[in-house]
């Protein structure tokens, strides 16, 4: 008689919220609960685990013949891109898409904000005790800007709601022009008003117009180094330039490039190519360059939002129900 299937739930202890393990085994039904995150165990059990939960060992996942589905605490799905061999396989991968949409927005105007109200140095000159006089020439306002989102979805939406609030001008790039944001998801609804949508073919005719370009795209082999040297010489002179996405979309090099010679005037940056950021990229010595840890997407409910997904598409896995937030293997997102 064969064994009951193995939920495998990969996630560091201080991770988990409470109570999380026992609602991930009362909802998956006769199957086994695993929580771990040892290679070993893992490895004696690979001929059942069924569902694997959390931060799953992808270079594992080749190797379970019955694994049916992998629920993913990310939205992106950016460690397939190591494992080729993965995209062909037929289980089913989801992530956490849709709850990072509020805190990602809230960090790039936090960047924005900071940039043009000249915070770091007045943070600086704190440290110092010193009263530093800012001149009007070193400030700059939101109103009337236009912003460039690549990669408008649901980030880009809510980036878009608040920038509506400063009344900017907003539009937006995604793969597909002719879907709107809410029709992805079913809805049906038309994008926010005085949003103009476009495909990711017109990039290079519109970055003239944008005084700020935010980059939202995910990390697949198509979209590596989308953003280089051509892209920076066609962005309006005296820019910015803000990349909230993964940082393998931006050629680093001529980034760097674009900051020397103030063609653009500053970059802010909570993704790198190779992060961390290591203390040689000349990066770090430019003023004009606002970096952070790549915690934009950061929620200090975090754990408690992801759970709710997974145990959603639990429920629905349970039914035998189409899963929310499928990501196509092979497209990368």
């Amino acid at each position: 008689m064969e064994k009951n299937g193995i939920i495998l739930f990969s996630m560091e202890t201080d991770r988990i919220p409470p109570g999380a393990a026992e609602r991930i085994g009362e909802a998956g039904g006769s199957r086994d609960l695993l929580v771990t995150l040892d290679d070993r165990i893992v490895e004696e059990n690979l001929d059942r685990i069924e569902i694997a939960f959390g931060d799953v060992p992808f270079h594992l996942l080749a190797r379970m013949p019955r694994l049916a589905w992998v629920q993913l605490w990310s939205a992106g799905a950016d460690r397939l891109q190591q494992f080729p061999e993965l995209k062909g396989l037929p289980f089913i991968l989801t992530g956490t898409s849709g709850m990072h949409g509020q805190q990602l927005a809230e960090h790039t105007f936090g960047l924005i904000l900071a940039w043009n109200r000249s915070f770091p140095r007045v943070f600086e000159a704190r440290r110092r005790k010193e009263w530093l006089r800012i001149n009007d020439s070193e400030t700059a306002i939101l109103e009337g800007k236009i912003m460039l989102i690549l990669g408008y979805g649901r980030i880009g939406k809510m980036m878009a709601r608040i920038a509506a609030a400063f009344n900017m001008k907003v539009t937006g790039l995604r793969r597909n022009p002719e879907r709107s944001e809410a029709s992805a998801e079913g809805s049906g609804k038309d994008p926010l008003p005085g949003v103009r949508v476009a495909g990711m073919e017109k990039l290079p005719e519109l970055l003239g117009e944008a005084d700020l370009v935010v980059n939202i795209l995910p990390a697949t082999p198509e979209t590596r180094h989308i953003f280089g040297a051509a892209e920076f010489g066609l962005m309006k002179q005296g820019s910015l330039y803000v990349n909230v996405g993964r940082g393998s979309t931006t050629d680093e090099a001529a980034l760097t490039e674009a900051l020397k010679t103030r063609w653009i005037a500053g970059a802010l940056l909570d993704v790198t190519e190779t992060e961390p950021l290591p203390p040689s990229s000349p990066l770090w010595d430019l003023d004009n360059v606002i970096i952070s840890g790549h915690y934009a997407g950061m929620h200090p409910c975090y754990g408690k939002l992801a759970l709710e997904i997974a145990l959603e598409n639990l429920g629905r896995y349970v039914k035998g129900e189409e899963l929310h937030n499928i990501v196509d293997k092979t497209l990368g997102y």
